[in-house]
């Protein structure tokens, strides 16, 4: 197959580490996520911290309302109160889990309601965490539609 816009430059490079693939690692840190997120249900959120490294990196779109990349376990927590606080209403309801390698991705169907105007955000949200020795030592939510977010909480208004 040629390349799909002859105009356009097209490169592609397979970048996977010896550890890469599910394998008992994978397996683990999977495990771990999801345990972490059965303890955050009961109400049990230092269940949930306990997965992360002191130094994680939390990363969340700079375009969000509540944009940041902040280093550490302490600046997380209160990143994702940021998240928090910009929603009245969250249902966040985790389809799925896949794990390669140090990657974990949680694929779940956010809805949540904007405190500032009432309006429905309802799309896919993919959680990719990666781990070292078994912790998170970075956290990047990835929404569907960035600026369908925006628009909802009125971040240009």
């Amino acid at each position: 197959m040629d390349v799909p816009n002859p105009q356009s430059t097209f490169e592609l490079s397979l970048d996977l580490g010896p550890q890469s693939g599910m394998n008992d690692t994978a397996r683990r840190n999977r495990d771990a996520l999801i345990q972490a997120y059965k303890d955050q249900l009961a109400g049990d959120w230092d269940g949930w911290w306990k997965i992360f490294d002191k130094d994680v990196v939390f990363r969340e779109a700079d375009s969000l309302p509540y944009g940041c990349t902040i280093k550490g376990l302490e600046e997380t927590k209160i990143g994702l109160a940021g998240m928090f606080g910009a929603w009245s209403h969250l249902k966040v309801v985790i389809e799925e889990f896949a794990a390669a390698g140090d990657l974990v991705i949680a694929y779940i169907q956010m809805t949540a309601t904007s405190r500032k105007t009432g309006k429905v955000y309802d799309r896919p949200v993919a959680e990719i965490f990666r781990f070292r020795n078994g912790k998170v030592i970075e956290w990047h939510p990835i929404y569907w539609d960035t600026h369908e977010v925006r628009q909802i909480c009125a971040v240009d208004e």
